[in-house]
């Protein structure tokens, strides 16, 4: 809302030149094929669009249409669409329905990327993280068992706008689990099969996690499998203490080795 904040959404840093105080950065807009200017965000081409396509916001555990707001409370909440999943553009132009059931005409279907360069004083660089992928993941049947799931794909399970709104439920079968086991360390602090390095975090949000599954099942039991508790920041000793007293999160120091199935129940 500040009239010296420029938000530029839906856009890629393609190339940084110059120095400290004189940077000239090239910017990536990319297509929306949706006049935002126009749009008012009503939702009815999300509505009534036939083509799907996994949600990457919810981790791949429920479907977006092709023409989609990116996340809830997206900035500007209005849709783009998704040339790589609509028909209109893999079969020539034979669908078009959200151009149709717009009513102020918002839909281009020949709108370009568009190249903005800027010069700026200053930059700052916010990297964010990729997981590590579950395929890498064989011993903890990483990709095999639906019901092995990544913390994001938790995340999402337990957002009220997520893909069960808000209620911890098993991939396989929609029910609710009465006991849930959080894996620390996959994939780190292991040179030998994969990476060296600690992620920082994954203990503080995985306590998270499992607070969040004891209010949602109060029946349900967590256990919480580490090779060290790292609480490095102000207060987070505390978060874990009351996790382990208060919620009765079950800490169990120790690598799982392995993940399996047995008469169709994760083992």
């Amino acid at each position: 809302q500040h009239p010296k904040v420029k938000l530029m959404t839906y856009s890629e840093v393609d190339g940084v030149s110059g120095y400290v105080g004189n940077f000239k950065v090239r910017i990536r807009r990319k297509a929306a094929y949706v006049d935002r200017d126009v749009c008012t965000g009503c939702g009815l081409c999300m509505e009534k669009c036939p083509a799907r396509a996994p949600s990457e916001f919810d981790e791949g555990l429920t479907e977006r249409t092709a023409i989609y707001t990116p996340f809830p409370q997206a900035v500007p909440n209005k849709p783009v669409l998704d040339r790589e999943h609509c028909t209109y553009f893999l079969k020539d132009g034979k669908c078009g329905v959200c151009a149709k059931v717009c009513p102020l005409d918002c839909i281009d279907y020949e709108q370009q990327d568009e190249i903005v360069e800027l010069e700026v004083g200053a930059i700052v660089v916010a990297t964010g993280y990729d997981l590590y992928p579950m395929e890498n993941m064989g011993e903890y049947g990483g990709g095999k068992y639906p019901d092995v799931v990544t913390s994001l794909q938790f995340e999402r399970m337990l957002s009220a706008s997520g893909p069960t709104g808000g209620e911890v439920r098993r991939p396989s079968d929609g029910e609710v689990p009465k006991e849930v086991v959080f894996l620390t360390c996959c994939g780190s602090r292991d040179p030998e099969s994969h990476l060296p390095y600690c992620s920082k975090v994954c203990c503080m949000y995985l306590t998270k996690h499992a607070m969040l599954y004891k209010h949602n099942v109060h029946d349900g039991q967590a256990y919480l499998f580490y090779m060290d508790v790292r609480t490095g920041g102000k207060g987070y000793e505390e978060f874990y203490t009351r996790a382990a007293e208060e919620d009765d999160v079950l800490y169990i120091r120790g690598k799982v080795s392995k993940i399996f199935e047995e008469d169709g129940k994760v083992m």
